[in-house]
């Protein structure tokens, strides 16, 4: 008589890609850390690959909080590009001063983007990675990690399984037109987001039998005003981006959203709120989540409590 061989289940996250917004995944993990929550893989889409790269290759989410205060008050950060861009985005009432300062940076930014293909200088944004990532290889990370990137010249999503890990997030983080994208043999990445805002699908394909999404993407503004040619196509950009989004979505176990309303993706201002946002969304879906746990799972961490 033939054994049945038992297949573990497998829980995966998929953390999605929005910029600063990504500083919401944080929070989640801590919440899935106290609640025993155990993750055997994790799938990063831009913010999400390099949050996930950070946790995956051993840091605890303290930890990654705690770097991501200390290179906002780093001298490295204070003179970089990304932190001069990302002043003219805080959501907050701005004087005259402030708002002619905004109009002549939007028009700077506006030109050069005509002649370099990227507004952020390479080194900044290559150095913020480097900063909270290890030299390693993306097979050596403690959690099994994969990480979505989007090739230009093929139009084709890109999951990696090998390869090293800064390089490889680096191109899921270049977002269009503010980072220059990756060459990595005959492809040339950029963000992973334009393929798969948060990689669902590719958490599946990795093994995963279920699911936990956390989305960080800003909802559609009702309220936008559409004057201008360049509205109409940066409008027409974000809606084909949220329907592919919520099509991805569909195929989840769980869908953490953490409220984190229309935030830019570079305003550096609120990375507490962030975290707590993340930490508050996913305490909300905890019925959710624990209810997607293999039975296996399910009847481990009653006993744990049991036995505290």
């Amino acid at each position: 008589m033939m054994k049945m061989k038992w297949k573990r289940k497998k829980v995966g996250l998929a953390l999605g890609g929005g910029g600063v917004r990504g500083f919401s995944h944080i929070g989640v993990l801590k919440v899935l850390e106290e609640e025993g929550v155990g993750i055997d893989l994790i799938v990063g889409t831009s913010a999400g690959a390099l949050i996930g790269g950070a946790y995956a290759s051993g840091q605890s989410p303290r930890e990654i909080q705690d770097k991501i205060d200390a290179y906002l008050q780093s001298s490295e950060f204070d003179d970089s590009r990304i932190k001069a861009i990302g002043l003219s985005f805080l959501q907050e009432e701005k004087n005259l001063l402030k708002k002619a300062q905004q109009y002549v940076m939007n028009r700077l930014l506006f030109v050069q983007a005509f002649f370099k293909p990227s507004i952020l200088p390479f080194h900044d944004f290559q150095s913020l990675i480097h900063y909270f990532l290890p030299d390693i290889d993306i097979q050596d990370t403690r959690i099994p990690f994969r990480v979505v990137a989007t090739d230009l010249i093929t139009g084709n999503k890109v999951v990696f399984s090998e390869g090293p890990l800064r390089k490889i997030v680096l191109a899921s983080c270049s977002v269009p037109g503010a980072v220059a994208p990756v060459r990595y043999g005959d492809w040339l990445l950029a963000d992973g987001g334009i393929t798969s805002l948060v990689p669902v699908n590719a958490a599946r394909e990795a093994g995963a039998d279920v699911v936990l999404a956390v989305e960080v993407d800003r909802d559609l503004d009702a309220a936008l005003n559409i004057e201008t040619a360049k509205d109409v196509v940066l409008r027409a950009g974000e809606i084909t981006a949220s329907a592919l989004g919520a099509s991805e979505l569909a195929a989840a176990d769980v869908v953490i959203g953490p409220r984190v309303g229309n935030l830019h993706w570079m305003d550096f201002n609120r990375t507490t709120s962030l975290v707590e946002a993340g930490e508050e969304a996913a305490r909300e879906s905890l019925d959710k989540i624990r209810a997607s746990l293999p039975l296996s799972r399910r009847i481990t961490r009653f006993a744990r409590r049991i036995l505290k």
